[in-house]
């Protein structure tokens, strides 16, 4: 064995020279081979070689990075990208290929500085983003990457040609699971911000800046902002993982390896939702029946603005807006606490505030005394006229077409007081006065001189605005007007003048003073 060592050891002393070069071509064979196969598979076409990766170069291939490289982007070098090749030869490979995008590899000096993504932007029009609230932060127990959210591909959206898009799910999961109804766990301010225009809804125009002053909370109005919960069966853990583990893991330990370390799509794990304006509060949304055993016709007519006779459809404002009955009916009376099949509400002044803001609750009170006092005077207006219709002449014709008017006038006058007045109160004032003035045309057709009775001041155009709203407030003693003050009590009060002397009957709230009205007093 000793003479074999010696022997070998002569052996190679003679032929050293040709081994080190036998030994320098092998290493430069391989070398270069190395080389070669690494060029080879580092260059994105080689990527769609292999038939499974031909969803994702096709995506890649029509997204904004398509003269990006693919391995300037995952984590891969040349030994991976062989090795990969070499499975795939051998049929060994995952028809499931699991890469990483590393945040350094995105935020190159060459590709998305630091600087830029700190800028706020604006996604889809109106969501309002900040990447570094998200960026390499601990977002609810788990720390976000680039591809937390830049994730969507072929995978999942096979019919549009995507690559590295935003995913909403991502958003959607972060924002709303677990959140309450109507609510997301950041709040709605954090990404659509107040609105500052109008939008339309319903048939009608609707600004939120009013609401957004007095603090009146989204979800009042959008009830239902999510579908589907996001919720992790325990099936999907099964798709990677083989064992069944029975150790129970905490959001923050599974979110710790899943998201912050391998960096899953939240997606794999999660079911779907979604977020948008799926449900709207309806100003007619909760059933009478649902607290009351009997249903409200008339109060709910009122409120719709139809039901009266002769007179065009003209909805309450409120009911417009989509305000609810509870909306107004929310202090739960003695009387409904103690039946056992129905609960009694009435409408709080605190309702106002809550809505319109300090000493709205003073309109509440004009709305309650006003209509008192039109439905007082308008039954003793009735009487009056069926006094004057039971003496007048007339022929059988004419008498039946006064008839008709008065019965009108009743029916209205029945909606108007059991429908209650401050459901719709410019379309009870109108629809009185409408019944009023056909009743005396048709009575004047008998005796032209014919002159109705006084339907009271709560009914008087010139009246109406202090007695159903602003006897009480928003009624200053001084007003600012043409870059000066003007004494509104001085007018109204002592002078005795009526609001339509000033402003507009038909456009609310409108000033319509010019010289000639001023000059007649003054």
């Amino acid at each position: 064995m000793t003479k074999l060592f010696k022997d070998f050891g002569i052996l190679l002393k003679q032929n050293i020279k040709g081994l080190f070069l036998f030994a320098g071509l092998v290493i430069l064979a391989l070398i270069t081979i190395y080389a070669f196969a690494e060029y080879q598979t580092t260059n994105s076409e080689f990527c769609g070689s292999c038939h499974y990766m031909d969803p994702y170069v096709r995506h890649w291939q029509a997204s904004e990075h398509a003269d990006v490289d693919c391995v300037a982007c995952h984590d891969y070098d040349g030994g991976d990208l062989i090795l990969s090749a070499v499975k795939y030869a051998t049929e060994v490979y995952n028809t499931r290929p699991q890469t990483r995008v590393l945040d350094e590899n995105c935020l190159a000096s060459d590709c998305h500085d630091v600087e830029t993504l700190d800028k706020a932007l604006v996604y889809k029009e109106d969501i309002f983003f900040q990447h570094k609230t998200h960026l390499n932060k601990i977002l609810r127990s788990g720390k976000l990457h680039c591809t937390s959210c830049h994730n969507q591909m072929g995978q999942y959206e096979e019919e549009t040609q995507v690559h590295m898009k935003v995913n909403d799910q991502t958003c959607f999961v972060c924002h709303f699971k677990d959140a309450g109804e109507g609510e997301a766990i950041t709040g709605c301010y954090s990404c659509h911000g107040n609105p500052k225009t109008e939008v339309e809804h319903a048939g009608f125009m609707f600004s939120h800046e009013p609401y957004l002053e007095l603090n009146v909370e989204c979800k009042q109005c959008h009830i239902k902002i999510v579908q589907g919960d996001a919720s992790v069966p325990k099936g999907k853990c099964y798709s990677c993982h083989v064992e069944r583990l029975q150790k129970d893991y905490t959001e923050a330990e599974l979110h710790g390896v899943h998201v912050t370390t391998i960096g899953i799509d939240c997606q794999k794990c999660h079911d779907r939702i979604e977020h948008g304006n799926f449900q709207m509060v309806g100003a007619l949304e909760i059933q009478c029946e649902n607290c009351h055993l009997r249903e409200h016709n008339k109060p709910k007519q009122l409120y719709m603005g139809i039901g009266a006779k002769d007179v065009n459809e003209m909805p309450s404002a409120m009911f417009q807006t989509q305000v609810t009955c509870t909306g107004c009916h929310t202090h739960i009376t003695p009387e409904g606490e103690i039946m056992a099949d129905q609960e009694k509400k009435e409408a709080s002044r605190s309702s106002c505030v809550t809505c319109h803001g300090e000493s709205y609750d003073l309109m509440f009170d004009n709305w309650k005394s006003g209509s008192q006092l039109a439905i007082k005077d308008y039954k003793t207006f009735m009487k009056k006229c069926y006094a004057d219709f039971k003496t007048i002449g007339g022929s059988k014709k004419q008498r039946r077409t006064v008839q008709s008017t008065y019965t009108k006038m009743k029916e209205n006058f029945s909606l108007a007081s059991e429908g209650h007045m401050v459901h719709n109160i410019q379309y009870a004032v109108h629809m009185l006065n409408h019944a009023a003035s056909e009743f005396e045309k048709a009575m004047q057709v008998i005796q032209k001189s014919y002159q109705a009775p006084s339907r009271g001041d709560a009914l008087s155009p010139e009246k109406t605005c202090q007695v159903f709203c602003h006897g009480k407030a928003f009624f200053p003693e001084v007003v600012s007007y043409d870059d000066g003050e003007l004494p509104h009590e001085l007018h109204t009060e002592d002078m005795e003048l009526a609001c339509s002397s000033c402003h507009s009957l038909t456009e609310h709230g409108k000033t319509k003073i010019n010289d000639s009205v001023c000059i007649e007093c003054h």
